[in-house]
């Protein structure tokens, strides 16, 4: 007869902060770039390191790190809303909704956060999904020096507009790929250079085949689909 099995022995996890991780030196650019900047680190426990709603700056003492955001950008005015510009009302009820769901105008307003010269060429910098231009605000001073770099919230996202769909914007890829097209225009209207992380590559992607001539230079960072990505510029 086989001898019986040994129940298993159990242990309760330690405390989720006796769980850190070792912090890795930060490569020397970076700290050249933001010497004193304790953003560069992010530790599970206190969020993602661009939110503001909650997470690491949720009970911050001192200014507001969305405040001080918000001051170093402008609102840029581009992509015209379609349809007749009522207000957005909830699907469910009918109840007009807030003013954060609704559009500010016949023109959508983009939240964008310029760095170094007009006379630099031009880098576009586009965030993925979902985030906003603040995961840049380490990139945008370092390029400062040669370029004159741009990041900017995506329609539905940040400071920008968040118009409910059906309601001006329904956040298609041909809508995304032809809004992007009028803030092009309207902040860089010569040649520029594009980077772009995650699942907003497909839009720039589709954008840069149809404006070649546009272009210096276009970077993906972590696209979702090597083939996806690839199939579009083949089409």
């Amino acid at each position: 007869m086989a001898p019986p099995l040994a129940a298993p022995r159990f242990h309760a996890a330690p405390p989720r902060g006796l769980l850190l991780r070792p912090r890795k030196p930060l490569p020397t650019w970076r700290r050249a770039a933001r010497p004193d900047d304790q953003d560069l680190y992010v530790d599970d426990d206190i969020g993602d390191g661009f939110s503001f709603s909650g997470g690491k700056y949720a009970e911050a003492e001192g200014p507001s790190k969305s405040d001080e955001w918000f001051a170093q950008g402008r609102m840029v005015k581009a992509h015209a809303l379609y349809g007749n510009k009522e207000k957005a009302k909830d699907p469910f009820f009918g109840l007009t909704m807030g003013s954060g769901s609704q559009s500010s105008g016949d023109v959508f307003n983009w939240f964008c956060v310029e760095a170094g010269s007009s006379s630099n060429p031009t880098v576009l910098l586009i965030h993925g999904f979902p985030s906003q231009a603040y995961s840049y605000r380490n990139v945008l001073p370092v390029l400062s020096d040669k370029y004159r770099s741009i990041a900017f919230d995506w329609l539905g996202f940040g400071f920008s507009d968040k118009p409910q769909p059906k309601y001006g914007f329904d956040y298609t890829l041909d809508e995304y790929t032809s809004a992007l097209e009028s803030l092009i225009d309207a902040v860089a209207p010569d040649k520029l250079s594009i980077v772009v992380q995650g699942y907003f590559a497909p839009i720039v992607v589709k954008y840069a085949k149809e404006h070649q001539d546009k272009l210096n230079h276009l970077i993906l960072v972590n696209p979702p689909s090597y083939r996806l990505i690839t199939g579009y510029l083949i089409l």
